[in-house]
């Protein structure tokens, strides 16, 4: 129980926030908010309810998944480290999506936008502490850059992660900075566009990593 504590911690957090915010929302609430900021449309005050839900899902799931993967190769000694990061990333976007529901049900637009670029913050971490624990992942097959290549090779997983990493780092404290200065729909169009680019480019990497080791062998 104590390797999942700090997982513990963040489920509780996201679900006392969730069960806060429904006693003082209206029954209707915003539910979708274009890239523009703007709400497109409104739902039941209940639908917060699905990312916690979500959340508990996804968590219990990984904190369960070493005893079931079939490769079991590489150390799991980091995992509960990466339960806890995944939970503390949805629990902080859930925390985002709150007060951006509440500065929009302020009916101030300035607040509202404010809300978006604080939620752009959210993923910027996200991304920045998804980067932090790439490098450390072993192989599986749940996380990490997988690709065909990456899970026959240790060293093609270990040398795409490794880059993968820093291309994580690198691009959610960039969106960090860009969700204060940029027009947010710019940061999120550039924030997908940076990611199929990367993704592009870790597949390539893989590729070349795994086909030089066949070449020395």
């Amino acid at each position: 129980m104590k390797r999942h504590s700090l997982t513990a911690l963040a489920l509780t957090v996201s679900w006392a926030a969730t069960l806060a915010a429904l006693a003082v929302f209206p029954e209707r609430v915003p539910a979708h908010w274009n890239a523009a900021g703007e709400v497109d449309r409104w739902g039941s005050k209940f639908e917060i309810l699905i990312l916690p839900a979500v959340q508990l899902l996804v968590a219990g799931g990984l904190a369960l998944w070493p005893r079931f993967d079939p490769s079991r190769r590489g150390p799991w000694r980091a995992w509960p480290l990466l339960v806890a990061a995944t939970a503390w990333v949805l629990t902080l976007v859930q925390l985002g999506v709150l007060y951006l529901t509440w500065t929009t049900l302020q009916g101030v637009p300035s607040q509202a936008e404010g809300g978006l670029r604080a939620l752009l913050v959210v993923l910027g971490l996200t991304f920045a502490l998804i980067g932090n624990y790439l490098p450390k992942a072993p192989q599986n097959w749940v996380f990490g850059v997988r690709t065909p290549w990456t899970l026959s090779s240790p060293r093609a997983w270990q040398a795409t992660n490794r880059v993968g990493g820093w291309i994580f780092i690198g691009l959610g404290l960039a969106v960090v900075a860009a969700a204060w200065w940029w027009p947010p729909e710019w940061v999120l169009w550039g924030m997908m566009a940076a990611l199929l680019l990367a993704t592009g480019y870790l597949v390539v990497l893989s590729y070349t990593v795994w086909k030089r080791e066949g070449a020395r062998s």
